[in-house]
């Protein structure tokens, strides 16, 4: 068999393998990473994998809750991860729907199911048309929060992205969630957290204080209690 004929075999079963597989599974199998480098990180609840390069953050909080709180920056696109495990942590974003967030769209990520939130918000609250001083920058900050429920425990990511830097129009089809955020929670390994602090621990309130605000929200939710009529 002749050169030319072998090279034509060769580029039809690289062909075959890209149909076969998915063009991105396709360059992983040659070495080949179509979104730049990785950073593998390891924190007390949760490990997993970003797209791109990122650096951890020094947390600011001095509770004794700080050991399950983890920060990353990816300065390259403007991206900031806080990553958090709470017990009972679904507390918070069922508050935050009350007040108006919309409701999550639910994602299946290695057989885990995951709410996706997505939000905006300004860093600066006194502004008023979203932009930077020479009125040429949008300055919406896009915000995604992820969130896995493993037994009664919340594994949250939010993912902050600022100045427009990485492509979003609040989908989960655009290039900050299918380039970053997809990739992070499929690569998600959940560790062990029965230690994890309590949201209750976090919020100051007694275990009956909050067993009475979880089941009044619930109510709200499940159309039992009327939130208007006080």
């Amino acid at each position: 068999m002749n050169n030319k004929k072998i090279a034509i075999i060769a580029i039809a079963a690289i062909a075959l393998i890209i149909t076969s597989l998915g063009a991105v599974s396709a360059f992983e199998l040659f070495g080949m990473n179509l979104f730049g480098p990785t950073t593998d990180f390891d924190t007390k609840f949760m490990t997993g994998t970003f797209n791109g390069d990122v650096i951890q953050q020094k947390v600011e909080d001095n509770s004794s809750a700080r050991e399950w709180m983890a920060s990353f920056e990816d300065p390259e696109h403007n991206i900031t991860y806080n990553m958090s495990c709470v017990k009972d942590g679904d507390f918070i974003t069922d508050v935050y729907q009350l007040q108006g967030l919309q409701a999550p769209e639910i994602r299946n990520y290695n057989n885990q199911p995951w709410k996706i939130f997505f939000s905006q918000a300004v860093p600066d609250s006194n502004v008023t048309d979203n932009k930077t001083a020479d009125n040429s920058t949008n300055n919406t900050v896009n915000v995604y929060i992820c969130e896995a429920d493993v037994n009664g425990t919340a594994y949250t990511i939010n993912v902050i992205a600022y100045d427009n830097k990485t492509e979003c129009d609040g989908t989960l089809f655009c290039p900050l969630y299918k380039d970053y955020i997809g990739p992070l929670i499929e690569s998600i390994q959940f560790k062990d957290a029965k230690k994890a602090p309590k949201m209750a621990d976090l919020m100051g309130m007694s275990d009956e204080e909050f067993k009475f605000n979880r089941e009044y929200i619930d109510g709200i939710f499940n159309g039992t209690i009327d939130p208007s009529q006080g």
